[in-house]
C-alpha cells in the first residue's frame, strides 16, 4: 500500500469508506474537491483499491488535520500510520478534531497532538439569557465582506472557506459590531451557524448572542468548544449537545475557544 493525492476516480472509495465510517463529509465531492483544491488530500492505495484517506490544511504555521478514515477492514494495519506520515512535515505545529474513537486518539498523541478540550454539537433556540452587551449588533454583509473583516481580526485569508459554506443555499456573511468596531465576522446558513470569530478583547458572549439574533429559523445548530464561556447560558436555555469530537494539537493555544467552530475546517 501507497500514499499518494487522490483522483477524481477516487471519489466513490473515499464515499464508501466514509460511510463506513459514520462520515457525511467524505460522501460529499463537494467537499472533498475544496480540500483538494485548497490542502491536501490522499489516499492510501494498492494498485487495485483504496483503503483509507486524509485531508490536511496549512493555516499559517498550523497543520489542520481535517479528516483520517480508513476501511474497517483495515483498521489496525498501520494505514493511518502511513497517511500521517506523508500528511505531516517533520517540523511545524498540528491540530485536529478526533472522534471519541480510542484508537484514532491514541494514534494521533503519537503524532504529538494531546486532548485540549471537546468541541460540542449543539441545537437550540436563537436566544439565551445573559449580559444585555450593550451597543453589540450584528448584520447580514456579503460573503466577501466577512471573510475580508475576518482577515483584518486574525490576519488569515478564509475566503475560499467561506465560498465554501456559501454554496449552503440562504447562507449569509455576518459581522458584529461593538459601536463602530467589527467585534466578531462569520458566516450562517438558514439554520446554522458555521463559523464565528470573536476579536481579541471583544465578549464573546455577547457576539454570539448577537449573531443568533439576526436568524428565523426556530432552532439553530453550532459547533462550540467546551471552555466557551456562552455554554452554561446555553445549556441553561435548554440547548441540547447532540454530538461530540475532541480538540487535540501539539500547542494548547493553537485554536481559540472563544470562536464558533466548523469540525473539518476549523
Amino acid at each position: 500500500m501507497y500514499v499518494r493525492g487522490a483522483a477524481d476516480g477516487d471519489l466513490r472509495a473515499i464515499a464508501e469508506i466514509a460511510l463506513a465510517n459514520d462520515d457525511g463529509d467524505g460522501a460529499d465531492p463537494r467537499y472533498v474537491a475544496h480540500l483538494r483544491a485548497h490542502g491536501r488530500f490522499l489516499v492510501a492505495a494498492t494498485d487495485e483499491t483504496v483503503g483509507g484517506y486524509c485531508a490536511v490544511r496549512h493555516l499559517g504555521g498550523l497543520t489542520l488535520l481535517c479528516d483520517l478514515f480508513v476501511d474497517p477492514a483495515r483498521h489496525g494495519g498501520g494505514t493511518g500510520r502511513r497517511l500521517l506520515d506523508a500528511a505531516f512535515d517533520a517540523d511545524g505545529e498540528r491540530s485536529t478534531f478526533a472522534s471519541r474513537d480510542p484508537r484514532a486518539m491514541s494514534l494521533y498523541v503519537r503524532y504529538g497532538m494531546v486532548p485540549r478540550w471537546p468541541l460540542l454539537y449543539l441545537e437550540g433556540t436563537t436566544s439565551f439569557d445573559g449580559p444585555a452587551g450593550g451597543g453589540v449588533r450584528a448584520e447580514a454583509v456579503s460573503v466577501a465582506v466577512a471573510a475580508a473583516a475576518e482577515r483584518e481580526l486574525n490576519g488569515r485569508d478564509r475566503s475560499a472557506d467561506y465560498a465554501f459554506w456559501a454554496a449552503t443555499p440562504g447562507s449569509t456573511g455576518l459581522l458584529v459590531r461593538d459601536g463602530d468596531a467589527v467585534a466578531a465576522a462569520g458566516i450562517a446558513g438558514p439554520d446554522r451557524l458555521f463559523h464565528l470569530v470573536t476579536a481579541d478583547g471583544a465578549d464573546p458572549v455577547a457576539t454570539l448572542r448577537a449573531a443568533l439574533a439576526t436568524f428565523t429559523a426556530a432552532r439553530v445548530r453550532l459547533c462550540l468548544p467546551g471552555p466557551h464561556p456562552a455554554l452554561p447560558l446555553l445549556l441553561d436555555a435548554r440547548w441540547r449537545i447532540e454530538d461530540a469530537d475532541q480538540h487535540m494539537s501539539s500547542r494548547p493555544d493553537l485554536l481559540r475557544s472563544a470562536d464558533v467552530l466548523s469540525s473539518s475546517l476549523a
